[in-house]
């Protein structure tokens, strides 16, 4: 579909339509350089100095890609930006680039992890019921759709919504009040305090940023702390939904280590204290 978009594209840009707006203009005024042995998307923007190329905001070209989806009908989700300059044929000669910096993640399997995950296999097979099986498949999803978040960009935000679908698996709810209150009458004590804040947390945030539009979750598309304020929510997301599929098992089960990484110096990690909550995953 791309493709064919972007030969739309060029070919609007030979012919352009009438009363096309500034925006659109930028877009077919690129387009007009098109290869179709290199195709991408171009916009065309002038600068007048350096200054001005360098306090340009990317979020501009994130709206403006915005609008033409709504135009064709189509995703144009980008991980790169080249700005090129027009040497006297064409915009051909790289200026600068800018890169969408991924989430990297890391798996620990330290001894006292290898230790649970023994003393789990001694206790013999599990006992699979018809809801464990289910909260386990959203569970298994989301682990794989974070070992793919470096290639393709908003896999963190669909793992986080696999670890919520295990959440609401098990406590069979929706609602956050109804989902506290289900998971009392489950599990009685062993339902405390910390998994109550921990489930309420989740929740508030499933509804803030993944299940409904908010102003910061647009924000987050293109503001890196923000993004990942909100990525580290999948972390909370994701021990919510071991924990509770261990407390439907009904026996210990290992909880490995899980990191983000926002840059090489700069990782977090979920370890089940909900006093965390209000720190380091406290929700932007």
């Amino acid at each position: 579909m791309v493709p064919q978009t972007l030969q739309f594209l060029a070919e609007c840009a030979a012919n352009p339509p009438e009363g096309v707006g500034g925006i659109t203009s930028a877009f077919l005024q690129g387009m007009r350089y098109l290869n179709p042995r290199e195709p991408r998307l171009l916009f065309w923007r002038g600068f007048s100095n350096s200054d001005e190329l360098f306090s340009f905001d990317p979020g501009e070209l994130f709206a403006a890609v915005r609008q033409l989806e709504v135009h064709a009908d189509i995703n144009l989700t980008f991980g790169r930006a080249s700005y090129l300059a027009d040497v006297g044929r064409g915009p051909e000669l790289p200026l600068w680039m800018l890169s969408r910096l991924p989430f990297n993640r890391a798996v620990a399997f330290e001894i006292e992890e290898r230790d649970a995950a023994r003393a789990s296999l001694e206790g013999g097979d599990l006992q699979m019921t018809d809801k464990v099986r289910v909260a386990h498949q959203h569970y298994s999803t989301g682990m794989s759709l974070l070992a793919g978040e470096d290639s393709v960009s908003g896999l963190v935000d669909a793992a986080f919504m696999q670890f919520y679908l295990a959440i609401e698996s098990v406590l069979e709810c929706h609602g956050r009040a109804e989902a506290l209150k289900a998971g009392a009458q489950m599990f009685g004590g062993e339902f405390d305090r910390n998994i109550q804040k921990i489930v309420s947390h989740v929740y508030l945030a499933r509804h803030r940023f993944f299940g409904h539009a908010h102003p910061k979750y647009l924000g987050g598309m293109v503001d890196i702390k923000t993004a990942f304020d909100i990525a580290k929510q999948t972390l909370v997301a994701r021990w919510c939904a071991r924990r509770l599929i261990e407390l439907e098992l009904k026996r210990p089960l290992v909880k490995r280590e899980l990191r983000l990484y926002a840059g090489p110096q700069k990782s977090v990690a979920f370890f089940g204290d909900a006093s965390s909550l209000l720190s380091e995953f406290t929700l932007p």
